[in-house]
């Protein structure tokens, strides 16, 4: 989108005051923006489309206070729209140690206090942009729910056998369709990951747990709804979706 475009340029010119992207800048030349990159090759791609399931309904005692929440944590993402735009994936100067941080300015935009889970956008199978996926530190596993991985245009023949059921925090265990191996793109870093597909009712449209969380190298702050990885251009992050969030935990509240 062409405020996406005017929040990176700004970004951009913001790194150059503070003297980064030093190597990028013609020297013989005051100028205050980098280099224009190489264009990428034409390469047409179909376009991604958009999932964006939440399941469930709601018990009356709470349903009131949260819809009172995601209305002022819709409200503050509407007014700091462009800002929030530009940390979608934002790139960060590459230093030799990488460090991942997070400071008090990474809060601007953010509602608090706040007790939201991380929810985030990335693009799972095949060019799929999908909504509501839960980072959960706490999984040790990657999940993908049913009702998505029929959304994606898969089936049960797509699916491997798994030797062992999934055991939640009420210790029942859960018996996995199967399991697939499915590319997440997240910035411009894309792995293969393979989930195990579940067939339960669920706020989420799936649960990136502690494998993607360590085979992107991702440091996630709930705190500051932002989750951050190293790639090869630098640090990137993606922000969390609070008025998603809230949704999710009013769906789960309904459910029970």
């Amino acid at each position: 989108m062409t405020q996406n475009c005017r929040a990176l340029k700004q970004h951009l010119e913001d790194l150059v005051a503070a003297r980064y992207l030093r190597d990028y800048i013609d020297q013989d030349k005051e100028v205050t923006e980098p280099k224009n990159p190489p264009p990428e090759p034409n390469v047409e791609h179909p376009p991604w489309l958009v999932i964006n399931v939440i399941h469930g309904t709601a018990t009356q005692e709470s349903e009131e206070t949260l819809k009172e929440e995601i209305a002022k944590a819709a409200q503050t993402q509407q007014v700091m729209s462009v800002e929030l735009a530009s940390k979608k994936v934002r790139i960060v100067p590459k230093s030799p140690l990488c460090t991942i941080s997070f400071t008090r300015k990474d809060l601007e935009g953010i509602q608090h206090p706040h007790i939201d889970a991380l929810i985030i956008t990335v693009g799972i199978g095949k060019r799929f942009e999908v909504k509501r996926v839960l980072v959960d530190q706490g999984s040790a596993a990657d999940i993908l729910y049913y009702d998505l991985f029929r959304k994606l245009g898969l089936s049960e023949q797509h699916l491997t056998p798994t030797a062992a059921p999934l055991v939640g925090f009420n210790s029942q265990p859960e018996w996995p369709l199967g399991r697939i191996v499915l590319p997440v793109v997240a910035g411009t870093k894309t792995l293969q990951i393979e989930f195990l597909v579940i067939n339960t009712p669920s706020p989420y449209n799936a649960i990136l747990g502690r494998p993607w969380i360590h085979q992107i190298e991702a440091v996630p702050s709930t705190y500051h709804q932002l989750i951050r990885f190293p790639t090869e251009h630098g640090v990137e992050q993606i922000s969390g979706d609070q008025v998603a969030s809230k949704h999710c935990f009013m769906a789960a509240l309904k459910a029970k």
